[in-house]
């Protein structure tokens, strides 16, 4: 034989105060998700979303210019990395010396005067001014 407890159900006062807490919650919850001047559209969020992460086209990486040598250096190397990853170290260092002479602007080029000063020549002594060998 089987035994059931007995059901009760909830009518009058009890239900009206479930129902009133429950819409007390809802409403809170929906409270909490209200968004003020965002947008509303999904497909307007959307393309704002790949706005904003856009990577930079060609040309505007074309008129970066390098803050330093080096760094026009470690740009250089990784491009070669990508576009001549077959091609011999002599090539690719070829290509490297290419791209930042291409990079750099003109004052700051290989092989100009402004690169680095030759430090001084030490001056020499003169011969009668050494003592005698022994």
């Amino acid at each position: 034989m089987r035994h059931t407890l007995p059901t009760r159900r909830l009518t009058g006062r009890p239900m009206r105060m479930m129902a009133t807490v429950v819409l007390s919650l809802s409403a809170g919850v929906l409270a909490a998700c209200q968004t003020d001047g965002g947008p509303t559209d999904p497909f307007t969020e959307l393309a704002a979303y790949h706005a904003r992460n856009q990577a930079p086209s060609p040309a505007d990486k074309a008129d970066e210019k390098p803050k330093s040598r080096a760094q026009a250096a470690m740009d250089c190397w990784a491009l070669a990395e990508k576009t001549r990853a077959s091609a011999t170290l002599d090539a690719k260092a070829d290509f490297v010396n290419a791209c930042i002479d291409g990079k750099m602007p003109p004052s700051e080029a290989r092989g100009t005067a402004a690169a680095k000063p030759k430090p001084a020549a030490k001056p020499k002594q003169n011969a009668a001014a050494k003592p005698p060998a022994s």
